[in-house]
Formats: structure tokens, sequence, C-alpha cells
């Protein structure tokens, strides 16, 4: 997890620690009941946190780095109605293959880019990590290589070559994995596409790779230029032309790093 999720913990433990201490030494005799109940009611809200969105981030790093590496066929995927930072939370059931080759059956939950929704479809093996105490905890490896369909490349365009194709599923998941983090950390602006271009690639069908560039203009600053690389929805595309206007997320601390935000 990193550093800002472990801030944002701790200022909210903090703010609970603040608010009980000063309702019990001005609330009277009522204190302690106006205490409890924002204990309850608070404490509720960071347990419901926790559950959704802390303890899944440091059970899937603590396997990323003591996991056991295998593969899963994706056999359904399921809606939870759950959206986390406006990426979609999906229920996975997967038949995993691990290290020893043996296949079995679990449940998982993981978060779908809404830049990618295609990211997770039936009949795709996936890399995991599995918890070597309890196989039934299982996270998807993002380091571990790109996803691919059971009969074909996520990635498809006839001009390019098997090894082009593999390096271009590489470039992806990387492009994924780190407008995931500036998902969960950046900063939410508008912006103004100024321009759009396919790279040639389609992602899980007929899903384009493009390249977005657009002009951010945030509340607390001046406006910059940015640009993102990602799989767009072959619906959304017109949403995504010149003079369209959009919402980014961007590193505050390197605007050069934003991601297309649909909040």
């Amino acid at each position: 997890m990193n550093a800002g999720a472990w801030i944002g913990l701790a200022g909210g433990l903090i703010g609970i620690i603040v608010a009980v201490g000063a309702v019990l030494a001005t609330g009277g005799s009522s204190g302690i009941y106006i205490a409890g109940g924002i204990i309850v009611v608070f404490g509720g809200m960071m347990l419901l946190f926790w559950k959704l969105f802390f303890g899944p981030m440091i059970n899937a790093a603590r396997l990323q780095k003591n996991g056991i590496s295998g593969k899963a066929t994706i056999r359904e995927v399921h809606d939870t109605g759950v959206t986390i930072n406006n990426n979609p939370q999906v229920k996975l059931v997967l038949d995993v293959k691990n290290s020893y080759g043996q296949i079995y059956s679990t449940t998982i939950r993981a978060l779908v880019s809404r830049i990618n929704p295609g990211m997770f479809q039936p009949g795709m093996v996936i890399p995991v990590k599995i918890d070597p105490k309890n196989e039934q905890n299982v996270v998807v490896d993002y380091d571990g290589g790109s996803t691919q369909q059971s009969n074909t490349s996520a990635i498809s365009n006839t001009q390019y070559s098997a090894a082009q194709v593999s390096a271009m599923e590489s470039e992806l998941m990387k492009v994924q994995k780190e407008q995931e983090a500036i998902r969960l950390t950046g900063r939410s602006a508008k912006a103004i596409i100024t321009k759009y271009t396919w790279l040639n690639v389609y992602v899980n069908g007929n899903n384009p790779y493009s390249e977005i560039e657009f002009q951010v203009m945030p509340d607390d600053g001046p406006a910059f230029e940015g640009r993102c690389k990602g799989a767009i929805s072959e619906q959304s595309v017109p949403k995504y032309q010149p003079g369209q206007q959009i919402y980014v997320k961007y590193d505050p601390n390197d605007k050069t790093k934003c991601v297309l935000d649909h909040s």
C-alpha cells in the first residue's frame, strides 16, 4: 500500500481519537454516549473502507512479494456493483493452475480499468499470485505478464509479428499498472482534448489502443499539456475527439503522468 493510503488511514484514526477526546472533555454526562456514537459510526465506516480498499491492497502487496506464481483461466465475470475511484469492481470465477500443475477453482475480486473495459473476459488466461498458506487467496499478478485469451492474443492486428504483439501487450500492462497508481492518488481535473491518435492496434476485440493529448485545467493552478495512452471502448471513441471535454487525473509531483478519469 502506498504512503498516501497509509497517511489517509492514520489521519482518519487520529481524527476519531481527537473527536472522542473533545466530546469526553466537554460533553458533560452525555459525553460518553456521544463519544460511543462517534466510535460506532466512524469506526464502522473505517471498517468498511478497510474491507473494500485497504485490506485488499495490503493482501495484494503481500502476495506480489511472497505469493506462488500461477496461471488462471477466467470462467465467469460478474459485476459486484462496487466502484472504487470510478473503476468498477468485478468478481472473477477462476480455474487456477499453480506451479505444481494442480488445477482448482476459486473466486476473487478485481478492479477493471475504465480505459480497458475488456481486460477480464471469460476464456482469458491471466497470471496470478497464490497464497502459499491458503490456495483460495489469489490475486491478479500484473507483473507476471500480459493477459491472453484462450485462442487469440488480447491485441490484434495482422500487420504485426508475434514478437511485436507480445511487446505491445507488455507495454499495455505496464501502462495500465502505472495508471492505476495515478488513479488511486492523483488529482482530478477537467481537460479539453487536442489530439486523438489511433496506434493501429485493437485490444480485446475492436477497442482501439490510442494516444490522447489534452489541455489540463486544474482548479488550483495554471493549465498544462498532458497525454496518455490506453484502450478506448469502441462505442466511446466519439467522446475522445478534439474539442471534447473529459476528466483526467494527474500526478501533482510529475504532471507528465496523466490518466483518463470519468468522474
